[in-house]
């Protein structure tokens, strides 16, 4: 028995280690898995981590982005608002001087009105005091007669051009004063230390008064006859419509009165003729169904002439064959 039992236990042994050696080999496997489910958790891990990091600074940047705009928009904001208080200080100095022009308007209109009011009035009383003077005036001639002196008997017909101390003046005054006058209105001609240049620009200068004097005075001189043939065909038109009016039967020019292109643009153009009575014009008050209806009229054509056929009886014979052609053809052209 014991030598069985010796015999078995060593089976029952290997039998008993085999297991456990099936059990044992398996145990690097799991630690491999392990270590792989790890090292795969750790880089889940640091690739999170590093997906945070990465959304951390682009919601860093955005946040620095909106946080410049907003102190971007804040600045504008304040520039605006001290912009708005100028303009505002602006418009209420406008708004303060506009005051005061108008205000300064209203005194000087109301000025004015007083002085007016006042000059009026002495006016009135002026005129009612030269009444009562005339009526409270002794009777007498109302006329003064002048005695000339001896200046004005020399004068003769002066008296109506010249002034009484033009007249007191002598011929010697007079022509002095003319020649004061030529000489503050001739500039004289200074040519000392010019050389030719400036002599050369003196002389164009003299020519280009010269040329402009020359035509203003052509152009007044033009001027001039243009409205003196104005004056003499103006007084020749008045003549011939003053001739025949008041004359019945006389056929007159008639003027047109309204306003005249032409003759506001050239002044020597004529006034505008009526060429045509506005009596002969009239309205037409017939509707419109009769107009349609008159024209429709007028424009469908007749209808064709119908030409009627005589037919001759049995009766007639042969005679009455040649009147029946011949009775057709006279009411056809009828």
């Amino acid at each position: 028995m014991a030598d069985e039992e010796s015999m078995e236990t060593p089976q029952e042994e290997e039998q008993e280690s085999a297991p456990a050696a099936d059990s044992a080999e398996p145990a690097p496997d799991s630690d491999e898995a392990k270590r792989a489910m790890e090292e795969r958790m750790r880089a889940k891990m640091e690739k999170q981590k590093q997906e945070m990091a990465e959304y951390e600074e682009m919601r860093r940047e955005e946040r620095e982005k909106e946080a410049a705009e907003i102190a971007a928009l804040k600045e504008k904001r304040l520039q605006r608002a001290k912009e708005r208080e100028e303009e505002e200080k602006k418009l209420a100095e406008l708004r303060a001087q506009e005051d005061a022009r108008q205000k300064a308007e209203q005194e000087e209109r109301r000025r004015k009105k007083q002085e007016e009011e006042q000059r009026k009035k002495e006016e009135r009383e002026r005129k009612k005091r030269e009444a009562e003077e005339r009526l409270n005036r002794p009777k007498g001639p109302n006329f003064v007669i002048t005695k000339r002196s001896d200046a004005e008997k020399v004068g003769g017909g002066l008296d109506s051009v010249m002034s009484k101390e033009e007249l007191q003046k002598s011929k010697e005054q007079l022509e002095e004063e003319k020649r004061a006058i030529l000489a503050q209105r001739i500039q004289p001609l200074n040519t000392d230390g010019m050389d030719s240049s400036k002599l050369l620009e003196k002389a164009k200068e003299l020519h280009e008064h010269m040329r402009r004097l020359e035509g203003d005075k052509y152009d007044l001189e033009q001027r001039f006859k243009r409205q003196q043939y104005d004056m003499i065909e103006l007084a020749e038109r008045a003549r011939q419509m003053s001739k025949g009016k008041g004359k019945r039967g006389v056929s007159t020019v008639q003027v047109d009165e309204s306003f005249d292109r032409l003759a506001d643009k050239f002044t020597g153009a004529p006034p505008k003729i009526q060429l045509c009575s506005k009596y002969e014009r009239h309205t037409d008050h017939r509707t419109y169904v009769q107009r349609k209806d008159l024209f429709e009229e007028l424009a469908t054509e007749p209808p064709p002439p119908e030409i009627k056929r005589i037919r001759g009886s049995g009766e007639s014979g042969g005679g009455s064959g040649g009147e029946a052609p011949a009775a057709a053809a006279e009411e056809a052209a009828e």
